[in-house]
């Protein structure tokens, strides 16, 4: 599900993404005629999402498997102050496709260079201004990762969330009395109660040297061991010492 969120947020329309998933895979291991759609004799393989399950963090509230229940979690509704941040008191909006960038530009540039360089990552000199901001996580000084901020709740049972103030890369202001700060001009963003944490090479996805588990084609084949046997000279490790590479790079176009 995530791998089809992510190809809805670049691109691929709602209801392809939810086929992805469903019916695509279910008619390529010709099963489309038992499972991958809602239909009279179908296995009955049912999840009741509580939200689009499109939107970033949806959960499956109930789960049926041959017609019988699974899993039944509360539901993402207003009861027992079960709503997210900004999503209303019904929790409508996360009923609704998330709302996705437009990626003409990339597209065509993109296209112009055949995905090769001199394409670069876009970077911004303005200042900026994060609004709702639950959490902001930094690096401490011995380069563990502290929490510095962390939103409030008042005596209503309302949360209280921050403002950060980003003047030339850095930090100049977290916390709830940073609105005067802002000043005019600035680029804002609304995190919507999200938060802010030091770069990381992946979030919400594992690391790793094997792109499809299952498939042996797609990893960089089983580490030598130098108990077993002698490990090839060319690796110039003859005690065998795994160093992490990234295995995907060898497939790309230059190296076909």
């Amino acid at each position: 599900m995530y791998e089809a969120q992510l190809a809805h947020y670049y691109g691929l329309s709602p209801q392809r993404a939810i086929a992805s998933v469903t019916s695509v895979p279910a008619t390529a291991v010709g099963l489309w005629h038992r499972i991958g759609a809602l239909f009279e004799g179908a296995d009955a393989d049912v999840v009741i999402w509580d939200s689009h399950p499109l939107q970033l963090s949806a959960t499956p509230t109930k789960v049926w498997i041959d017609g019988v229940l699974q899993i039944p979690v509360p539901s993402r509704s207003g009861e027992n102050n079960n709503v997210e941040v900004g999503k209303g008191k019904d929790g409508s909006e996360w009923r609704k496709v998330p709302t996705v960038p437009e990626w003409d530009k990339e597209r065509e540039e993109t296209i112009k260079w055949e995905g090769l360089p001199p394409l670069k990552g876009e970077k911004a000199d303005d200042d900026v201004v994060f609004l709702n901001v639950a959490r902001v996580l930094q690096k401490g000084p011995n380069g563990t990762t502290e929490q510095t901020f962390s939103a409030m709740t008042d005596a209503d049972g309302q949360q209280r969330l921050g403002t950060v103030v980003v003047e030339r890369g850095r930090m100049t202001c977290i916390g709830l009395d940073c609105a005067n700060a802002a000043g005019d001009g600035k680029v804002t963003v609304d995190l919507r109660g999200g938060a802010i944490t030091p770069g990381i090479m992946t979030f919400g996805s594992p690391l790793g040297l094997k792109e499809i588990e299952s498939e042996p084609t797609t990893g960089d084949g089983e580490p030598h061991d130098a108990f077993r046997r002698n490990i090839p000279t060319i690796l110039d490790d003859v005690g065998g010492v795994l160093r992490a590479m990234d295995a995907l790079v060898f497939g790309t176009r230059n190296a076909l």
